[in-house]
């Protein structure tokens, strides 16, 4: 799958959840079952990485700490656009508060 439907299906997944997370029914709804679902998996793969990612806390907030797994994330994955790492950052937060 290219870069751009990767990142447009993190986008879909994820915006407008007022709990962060990965909806795989927008997913599915956008892209059709098939494509729907390998997506869905990929882009609950790219965020249960970015959420296991270690973190050094030391005196650094959330958002310090979000901002370290994504610049370091996004090293790993340079294909990602800034609004799906932003989306990728929400779930990071999320689960890190």
């Amino acid at each position: 799958m290219s870069p751009e439907t990767i990142n447009a299906a993190v986008v879909i997944a994820i915006k407008d959840t007022a709990v962060p997370h990965v909806d795989k029914q927008k997913i599915v709804e956008t892209f059709g079952s098939e494509k729907g679902d390998l997506l869905a998996a990929r882009v609950s793969a790219l965020v249960k990485e970015a959420v296991s990612m270690p973190i050094e806390w030391g005196d650094r907030t959330l958002a310090q700490a979000v901002n370290d797994i994504l610049r370091r994330f996004h090293d790993k994955h340079p294909e990602l656009s800034q609004e799906a790492l932003h989306e990728i950052g929400r779930c990071v937060g999320w689960n890190l508060r």
